[in-house]
């Protein structure tokens, strides 16, 4: 199990640690039961794991090396006969830093009047510069509403901040461009 490329555990139902893939070994501390790795606001949730229809999903807070809290989803397989749990973590926390960052560098192309760097558009008509400013906009909605889709999923984990930040990025970017 050493060698399957993806951070991967097995344990058994109360949560001790018996086999790791190798990545595991790299983004978490060496502990003997997997609830060392999981922060205190997420245990409860871990629990629920046995009750929950397997193979399921659910996103926990894991202490890494990194940082002590880490978003991470979660696919668990629970078989009851074995008294077996398997885990696979896959990292949440890079994906929601990769959309803050692109949402600042929109902000300031758009500060810096970069509105071309934003929104292709055609500098020979304002109606083709005015309809890319409103496609611009509808965008903005989509992602607000896409938001809204997974907003209770990080509110479960404790992580609605990001939401709320991503929000208020988008609402800035949608005054600039009514200003313009």
């Amino acid at each position: 199990m050493y060698r399957i490329p993806v951070p991967y555990i097995k344990l058994t139902e109360d949560f001790k640690i018996i086999d790791v893939s190798q990545s595991v070994t790299r983004i978490f501390y060496p502990v003997t039961s997997f609830l060392d790795l999981v922060d205190w606001d997420s245990r409860a949730k871990l629990m629920q794991l046995k009750t929950n229809p397997s193979p399921g999903v659910m996103e926990l807070n894991l202490k890494t090396t990194d940082s002590p809290t880490t978003l991470f989803t979660v696919y668990f397989h629970y078989q009851p006969k074995e008294k077996l749990i398997h885990l696979v973590c896959m990292n949440e926390t890079s994906a929601f830093q990769h959309v803050q960052s692109e949402f600042q560098q929109w902000r300031k192309q758009l500060a810096n009047n970069d509105w071309n760097e934003v929104v292709t558009t055609n500098a020979e008509a304002d109606t083709s510069s005015e309809f890319h400013r409103k496609q611009a906009e509808r965008k903005i909605s989509t992602i607000n509403d896409l938001l809204g889709i997974i907003q209770d999923d990080l509110s479960e984990v404790g992580k609605l901040e990001y939401i709320k930040l991503i929000q208020s990025e988008l609402e800035d970017i949608k005054e600039l461009i009514r200003s313009k």
